[in-house]
Formats: structure tokens, C-alpha cells, sequence
């Protein structure tokens, strides 16, 4: 039983009260989650098939068995719902634009405390500051703090250890407490600079640091006078790129919801009065039937650092559930908009603005994307709406280091966080060949990872490439969900003369379709690049440590050599000299060194 029989069967044994159930699929995974008051009334919208969105259907057709998860009530449905979603990562359900914590700078609550970057990893006695929108500017931040204040960046472990000053000493941008050329009260005195700095206090850390650079300066120290005075420039930056909201030491998130025409949820910081940055973390053209932007804002503060207040821009379907979860399980305050508060109308103005400017790039991004991707659906006949495509290809030094990547592209582009690379470890290419790696590499990915399958697979190669490629696919029976399509090379690796074939057509030309073959093109382009990063960072790591390290003779060059041939210390202690002297650059102590080193 599959699909819409499957519905039909659990709607008449599905429960009238509250919960969460589970679509899932012929694996046992879950590939869809929802929630509802009453479960058995939810769940018979999804057997009229025609009204329900492209994405939903296609999560009906995978089906194979619905899961049932009952709640005293709504509140805990929504609840139970954000976590199990959490969870699984369900294919089909609503996903946010990214769904990554994001950066925050902490001081440790250590002896002598450490400055640095982190997501979710903090002692409740650490002091926080952020989030930013970046981890780039985040690191801008601590680089400028470290050359303002000078706190420590090590970790414990090299703290504890060291035994000399660090090139951060050197560079004074650190005052080296690790080897106790700071004393406890001196180095408290920066911690406490460096805090009242993040807590608005920059007029009075502005005064201390001009007074010290006159000090300095009067006294004719003119190299601390410029650190000052390099201080004060560089912390004018971090200032430059925060907005003043409110002169009161208020911490909130300001949410701006946008549920007209489109719906857009967008997330602006305020810190310590302060408007640190924001991000559009939601976007979607069209609002969908099963959309709940009270689950999304759980799912979101789950995996985020929690403020202590969050002010939504306007009321919102399940905000009484949603007040009740955030205050009771996570110890935060939910209210209103409110004209009256200090700051609000300029968070307002500012979030919308911002906002606004997000979602007229990401319709461009999303236009353009999926005219690609229906582009590439008419042209051959693919009968399923395309939703993620993967782009696969092997990279090889000599016969070994067999690496294998997939890249990944859906509608919102490039997909970064989706890519993989797999290692093969002592993979000879002369024995197995390429097709059989393949063969790995589809065993690698859909035995393990099948949470998400892509809708379109391109690889390099030709029919008997496909029809290995479609083996592998039906093994793990997932053959009918994907459409293969295979390149190979033109006439002197000029992709204008790429053909391109199906397992049912072959040699087929995209002359007259040069957006979609430029797409295809730069698909493989990216793949080929990360699978061949890849495969030189593996040869480059062996030869870091190499049984070859210390031997007279045999420098960088000859090592590479060396290993490439013969891809492994197994297979090189069972070398003879004839096999050595086939390497270029080798001579006869050479070979001689080498023997006795690997055999000694």
C-alpha cells in the first residue's frame, strides 16, 4: 500500500484529539511532520490531492505509513512538533533559510578569561554578547578587540602548556597571562574595559584610552601613544557598524512578520540598546496552507542563543501557545509591538527596510532558479516538478586517493551546506576502475543519507555509466524517484561539444538550449573542483607523514612521486627495485634508502 491508499486507510483510525503524526517512508524515516487539534480532521485535507501544494504531493506519493504522537494539548502538539522536526529534519516539511545557529562572542568565566567565537557551546557563567550576522564579522570584532584589549584567544589546553609568549605577544595583541607577564589585577582591568565596552560604555572607554595616549604622548612614548591611538580608530569601526536604538540598556529580538502577499519573517538583534544586525531567516512567495510561523520562530530558538525577550511585530496564529512554550520551556517573554516603548518605532522602520531589501534579492535569486530548474524539466520530459538537483564527480592522483563529491542545487541556488565529499583509502583505480567507485559512492550516499533524495542526478560518462548508476539506485530502491543524466566530454574537453545522454536517448545536443547546458556545465564545474580540493589535501596530508620522512635524497618532490606509484606503505614494502626505478628522478641509493627504510 502507497500513497493516497495509505492516507485514506490511517484517516479512518486516526484519532479525534490533539498530536503530532508522522508521514513516513518505505525506510521508516519521516519525511513529513505535523500538528493538529484534532488529528483525524487534519489528516483527511491530505487525501484531495489536487488542492494540496506540488511539495506535499509529492511527500503523499512516497508515503508508506503514518505515525501517531497524542498531546494532553495544542500547546504541547506545537511543542512536540518543533522538537521531532528538529529531529528528523523531515524533507517535505517547511524549512528555514538557514537553519544555523548564529555566531556569538563570549568571555570565559576562566582565571585569566579567553575571547572568542562560538555557536551553542557556553558555561552559564560565561558573559555573552551577539548574535552577529556573521562569522566573518564576528572574527573582525575579536581581532579588533584583541588589539584593543588584549585578552587571551587560546585555548585552555595551549594556555596551560605554553611556556614562552605567543606571536600574539609579539604583535601586542595579547599581554601573554600564560606565562604571568600580566598580573591578575592588571589583566582583570582589561576584561573589565572589554566588558563595559559591549555594554555600551564606550564614551567612558573612549576617555580612558584618549587620557592614556596623551599620558604616553607627553612622556615622549610615542609607539604606545599610536596603539592608543590605533585602538580608539578600530573600535570607532565596530561603533560605525551598530545603530543606536534606545539609550536604555534594552536586549531584545524585534521580529518582523510580513504575511500579506508573501510571507518573510526577519530577526533584528538589539543589544544593550543597540541594533547589532539582523537576518532574514524565512522567505516564500507564496503562504502556504501548512504554514505556521509560530512553529517556525520554536524551531528557530531552539537551535539559536535565546534572548530574554522577543517583541513580534504584529499577533500571529497559536501566539497564546507560542508565549506559553517560550516562557515556560525556554524562559522567554513574548509581547507585542508597542509604539510606547523606547526605540520600537526606529527597530520598526529599520527591520521592515531591511527586510524589504531581502526579499526583493531573494524573488530575483528564486525567479532565476527556477526557471533553470523547469528549464531543464521540459527539455527532458522529467515527469516530477525538480526540486534539488546533485552533480557528482571522481577525482584520482595516479591510482589512488580516490575521491568522490556531490554538489547540490534546488531553488534557492547553490546549496554550500549540502555538498559531501567521500574518501576511499587505498582505492586502486587499475583494479576497480572508475565505474565500480561509483558504485561506493552511491552506496556511501543513499544507504546512510536518504533523509533527502535529489530529483536529478548528472554525472560524467555515458550509457554504461547511467545503467550502473540506475543498479545502484534500484538496490536501495529509490531508482523510480530519479532522473539520470549523463555527460561526456567534447572534442578536446570543449563543453560546447558535450553530449549529453539519458537511459533512453543518447548523444543528445543542447545547442539550442545554452542556458541549461551553461547550468549543467557549471554544475560539473563545481563538483570536478571540490573533488579535486579534496583529493589533493589527501596526497598533501600523506605526505606530511610519510615513511619516506628522513631519508636523504628523497625531498617533496620525489615523495609525491613515490606515493602516487605506489598509493600506500603496504604496497610500497612490497616493492622491488625494478618497480622503483620506473619513478622519475630515483637513483640507485635512492631506491637503496628506500628499501631498507621501509623494510628495516
Amino acid at each position: 500500500m502507497l500513497g493516497l491508499e495509505v492516507v485514506k486507510k490511517r484517516v479512518k483510525e486516526a484519532p479525534q484529539s490533539s498530536g503530532v503524526y508522522l508521514f513516513k517512508n518505505k525506510k521508516d524515516i519521516p519525511i513529513y511532520i505535523g500538528k493538529a487539534i484534532n488529528i483525524k480532521r487534519r489528516l483527511s485535507n491530505y487525501g484531495n490531492l489536487p488542492k494540496l501544494p506540488r511539495r506535499l504531493q509529492k511527500m503523499v506519493s512516497q508515503t508508506i505509513n503514518i505515525d501517531f504522537e497524542l498531546t494532553e494539548s495544542e500547546r504541547n502538539a506545537l511543542l512536540l512538533e518543533a522538537l521531532l522536526i528538529k529531529k528528523f529534519s523531515p524533507r517535505y516539511n517547511i524549512r528555514l533559510k538557514d537553519d544555523k545557529s548564529f555566531p556569538l562572542i563570549k568571555i570565559t568565566n576562566d582565571q585569566f578569561p579567553r575571547l572568542t567565537r562560538f555557536r551553542n557551546d557556553f558555561h552559564k557563567d560565561d558573559r555573552v554578547f551577539g548574535p552577529f550576522t556573521s562569522a566573518l564579522k564576528t572574527d573582525k570584532v575579536i581581532k579588533i578587540l584583541q588589539k584593543s584589549f588584549k585578552l587571551r584567544s587560546c585555548t585552555d589546553l595551549e594556555f596551560k602548556n605554553r611556556k614562552r609568549p605567543c606571536l600574539l605577544f609579539d604583535l601586542k595583541q595579547c599581554t601573554a597571562p600564560c606565562v604571568n607577564r600580566v598580573s591578575k589585577k592588571e589583566y582583570d582591568s582589561q576584561v573589565n574595559d572589554t566588558l563595559k565596552f559591549f555594554q555600551g560604555n564606550q564614551k567612558g572607554i573612549f576617555n580612558k584610552l584618549e587620557k592614556q595616549m596623551l599620558v604616553f604622548s607627553q612622556n615622549q612614548n610615542y609607539e604606545k601613544a599610536a596603539e592608543m591611538r590605533d585602538s580608539l580608530q578600530s573600535l570607532n569601526y565596530i561603533i560605525r557598524e551598530e545603530i543606536k536604538i534606545s539609550s536604555q540598556d534594552t536586549n531584545y529580538d524585534y521580529v518582523h512578520i510580513n504575511n500579506k502577499d508573501y510571507l518573510s519573517i526577519f530577526i533584528g538583534f538589539v543589544r544593550y540598546g543597540r541594533y547589532l544586525g539582523g537576518n532574514l531567516i524565512y522567505f516564500s512567495e507564496k503562504i502556504e496552507e501548512d504554514l505556521d510561523i509560530s512553529s517556525l520562530l520554536i524551531q528557530f530558538y531552539i537551535k539559536s542563543f535565546r534572548p530574554k525577550k522577543i517583541i513580534l511585530s504584529k499577533k500571529i496564529n497559536g501566539y497564546d501557545q507560542l508565549k506559553s512554550i517560550m516562557k515556560e520551556n525556554y524562559q522567554i517573554e513574548i509581547f507585542l509591538k508597542n509604539n510606547s516603548l523606547p526605540g520600537i518605532r526606529q527597530i520598526s522602520n529599520l527591520t521592515k527596510k531591511k527586510n524589504d531589501k531581502e526579499v526583493l534579492l531573494q524573488k530575483q535569486k528564486y525567479n532565476t532558479n527556477n526557471e533553470i530548474l523547469d528549464l531543464l524539466r521540459n527539455r527532458f520530459q522529467i515527469k516530477n516538478p525538480i526540486e534539488r538537483i546533485e552533480a557528482y564527480d571522481n577525482s584520482f592522483f595516479g591510482n589512488n586517493y580516490a575521491v568522490a563529491s556531490y554538489v547540490v542545487f534546488n531553488s534557492d541556488g547553490f546549496s554550500i551546506k549540502d555538498s559531501r565529499t567521500y574518501k576511499f583509502k587505498d582505492y586502486d583505480l587499475k583494479k576497480f576502475g572508475d565505474a565500480d567507485l561509483m558504485r561506493k559512492v552511491f552506496g556511501s550516499r543513499f544507504s546512510k543519507d536518504d533523509k533527502i533524495i535529489p530529483d536529478v542526478i548528472i554525472i560524467d560518462g555515458g550509457i554504461p555509466y547511467l545503467k550502473i548508476c540506475m543498479e545502484a539506485l534500484q538496490k536501495y530502491g529509490i531508482s523510480e524517484d530519479i532522473f539520470l543524466l549523463g555527460v561526456t566530454k567534447g572534442h578536446k574537453r570543449d563543453f560546447r561539444f558535450d553530449r549529453y545522454h539519458t537511459l533512453q536517448q543518447k548523444n543528445l545536443s543542447l545547442k539550442e538550449n545554452p542556458q541549461i547546458e551553461g547550468f549543467i556545465q557549471k554544475m560539473r564545474d563545481k563538483a570536478h573542483n571540490l573533488s579535486k580540493k579534496n583529493s589533493l589535501k589527501r596526497m598533501s596530508d600523506a605526505m606530511k607523514t610519510s615513511v619516506l620522512d628522513g631519508i636523504t635524497g628523497i625531498g617533496k618532490i620525489k615523495k609525491m612521486r613515490v606515493i602516487n606509484f605506489f598509493g600506500n606503505v603496504q604496497n610500497l614494502k612490497q616493492a622491488s627495485k625494478e618497480e622503483l626505478s620506473q619513478i622519475k628522478g630515483l637513483n640507485s641509493k635512492n631506491i637503496k634508502d628506500i628499501l631498507e627504510k621501509v623494510n628495516g
